[in-house]
């Protein structure tokens, strides 16, 4: 999981890049970021017992490999 806490706030860092996501929040808003990364393209799975985030760009790259 590529989830970073630092002095109370949380931050998303992509799993395939070093990309980070612009914005930090509260612990408590950590619904709120979920919604915001979502709507902005980038993919959150669970991987057996591990959570992957995965940036946009990252995102569309692996998708069109699987075809």
């Amino acid at each position: 999981m590529t989830l970073i806490q630092h002095q109370g706030k949380l931050q998303i860092t992509c799993d395939s890049c070093p990309l980070t996501y612009r914005r930090t929040y509260a612990q408590e808003d950590f619904s709120i970021m979920r919604e915001d990364i979502t709507a902005e393209g980038w993919r959150t799975r669970r991987v057996a017992d591990k959570w992957t985030h995965t940036c946009p760009d990252c995102a569309k790259w692996i998708e069109r490999r699987l075809f």
